[in-house]
Formats: C-alpha cells, sequence, structure tokens
C-alpha cells in the first residue's frame, strides 16, 4: 500500500515548519486524508503537485517516494468474502501490477477509498452500514478522487438501480451474478489496462 506521509515528515522534507504545512492542508492546497484519531496523511503525489504549483525545489526523497505510487490501485467493496476473493483472483490472474485493497462495509469503503486513493472501486450496492449509493457519492464530493472509475454491482434486477447509481457518478454497472470476462472487460478500458500476455500495440 501506498505510504501516506505524516504532516511532520511533510515539514522535513519541505524544510518548512509544521504549521505551514497545516496551513497549506486547512487552505485547501494540500489535500490530506484524516486518521480516525483526527491525524493529517499525505500522497507524496499530492505534495509534489503542490510544490511544483508554489515553483519551490523538489527535494529528492519526493521523488523516490513518488517513485513508489506506480501500481495500479483497485477496491473491492462487497460483503460477501466469495465476491472479493472471486474478483480478486480474477484481477491478479489477468493483470500485472495491481495493488488490491478489500472493504465488507460501507464505512470502511468510504474511508479506505480516502486513503488509498483507488484508480477503480468495484462495488457493491447492498452493503451493511452505508449503502453503495452513499459510498459512491462520498467518491464524488472529492475532486481529488474525480478520476477514480466505479464499477457498481448489485443483485437488484430493477433497472431504476442502474439508472440511479450512473447518475450519482459511476462509470459502469453489472448485475449478480456477473461473467467474469465482461468485468475483465470493463476494467480494461475503463484503466487503459493489458492483460498478461496481451501484446503491445505497434508503435
Amino acid at each position: 500500500m501506498e505510504k501516506l506521509l505524516k504532516t511532520q515528515e511533510v515539514a522535513k522534507i519541505c524544510q518548512v515548519a509544521q504549521g505551514t504545512v497545516i496551513r497549506w492542508i486547512n487552505e485547501g492546497r494540500l489535500p490530506a486524508a484524516t486518521t480516525a484519531g483526527g491525524h493529517n496523511r499525505i500522497r507524496p503525489k499530492d505534495l509534489l503537485e503542490l510544490l511544483k504549483t508554489l515553483h519551490l525545489p523538489i527535494p529528492e526523497e519526493l521523488f523516490l517516494a513518488q517513485s513508489l505510487d506506480q501500481k495500479t490501485r483497485v477496491l473491492i467493496v462487497d460483503d460477501e468474502p466469495e465476491v472479493r476473493k472471486m474478483v480478486r483472483w480474477m484481477i491478479e490472474q489477468d493483470f500485472s501490477g495491481v495493488e488490491i485493497e478489500e472493504a465488507q462495509e460501507g464505512f470502511g469503503a468510504g474511508w479506505k477509498t480516502h486513503s488509498f486513493r483507488p484508480h477503480l472501486v468495484v462495488l457493491d450496492l447492498m452493503l451493511p452500514g452505508l449503502d453503495g449509493f452513499h459510498v459512491c457519492k462520498f467518491i464524488r464530493q472529492f475532486p481529488e478522487l474525480k478520476d477514480t472509475k466505479i464499477i457498481a454491482i448489485s443483485a437488484l434486477m430493477d433497472p431504476e438501480v442502474s439508472k440511479k447509481i450512473m447518475s450519482l457518478g459511476a462509470n459502469d454497472f453489472l448485475t449478480k451474478p456477473f461473467d467474469l470476462d465482461v468485468l475483465k472487460e470493463k476494467i480494461c478500458v475503463h484503466l487503459n489496462l493489458r492483460r498478461k500476455g496481451e501484446p503491445h500495440e505497434a508503435a
């Protein structure tokens, strides 16, 4: 999982006071996730973008931290362990360089989405606690998650379900039980990934 930086680590890297880092966060200039204990955590990528905007020197250790953030990140959200296991297995078998996290209920999904910053969320709609509709709405509230793709899944056959989740910002919808090959194709399209062993296009 991506290493998130503490405010004191950011201050040390940038050679500024910790209060300056907190001010950047409070002013909305530096995106930060908040832990359950109320502590800020910063992604190296977001810090790098801020330093570029402020025309400040980029420390070498920040380039190193940023280089670790190259894997495609996928969050699987479903209260059924069998479904999570099946989707994880498929992704690990068919795609290279993908980091996977799981959540089994809505609140945990919301927290992990904000801290893990996935490129894709495979989101079941019928979850304990916060349902998938609320999770989708939560994700779309944050500008830093605007590029996160959401593939919603549900056993509900009502066409209004698909219409509603798409209106809340989902990128795609599948009805359970779904074909794994169909999910693979949707992942390829939304993340622009190639399957293992698939040849690269000629230049």
